[in-house]
């Protein structure tokens, strides 16, 4: 039974249980962990997405979990309304801050940091490696088992398919993969769908960033 939220599994997905880092380019693994962010707000029905792309708030309540809360608060001090991309792109300079000591609080990762003031280095590395590899195991699992999806696992599969962790799952060559966590998202409602081209298109712009 899960009781991760989506941001703490994209974010277990994201980072090698080992050695605590990132898997793929860090702003993109955190512009993904932004869009998790954001995800469980729809999920949870506090956040709606109008046909248009626009983020709206459709429950202004806090519900006493920090990160969740933290992220409604941004969204309710703007004057007006913004698309997925601009709210991925904003939270993402913050999500691992975020996100991270919740892990750490539940006691499946840990902060490490070594070096010096001017180049410090941060790892998360997982207390219990084979509880912190659960989330990629079940999305490697849903891959051959689609009859079994979930909503948070589609969304799951997205996100790693925006962020480009098709790779570190295992399944067939990574067009396959591609592929198949394609087909996840297809069955999404169409908030969720939104959600992850929102994600899809920020990650494009930092490739072309990192290009240059």
């Amino acid at each position: 039974m899960r009781t991760l939220p989506l941001a703490d599994e994209f974010f277990l997905v994201g980072y090698d249980e080992y050695s605590g880092k990132p898997l793929v380019n860090a702003e993109v693994l955190d512009t993904g962990l932004a869009g998790a962010v954001v995800g469980e707000l729809i999920i949870a029905g506090r956040l709606t997405v109008g046909e248009t792309g626009i983020v709206t708030a459709r429950d202004q309540r806090p519900y006493g979990e920090r990160v969740s809360d933290a992220a409604l608060a941004e969204v309710l001090k703007q004057r007006e309304a913004h698309p997925v991309r601009a709210w991925v792109e904003y939270l993402r300079t913050e999500v691992r801050n975020m996100v991270a000591p919740r892990l750490v609080q539940a006691g499946i990762v840990q902060r490490v940091q070594s070096g010096g003031m001017l180049r410090k280095s941060i790892r998360f590395p997982a207390v219990e490696p084979i509880k912190a590899a659960g989330p990629r195991a079940r999305l490697r699992y849903m891959l051959d088992h689609p009859e079994y999806l979930d909503g948070q696992t589609a969304v799951l599969g997205g996100l790693a398919r925006a962020t480009g962790l098709e790779h570190v799952l295992g399944a067939g060559t990574a067009k396959e993969a591609r592929d198949s966590l394609s087909r996840m998202v297809e069955g999404l409602p169409f908030e969720l769908q939104t959600l992850i081209t929102g994600v899809d298109t920020a990650v494009a712009a930092v490739a072309l960033t990192v290009r240059r």
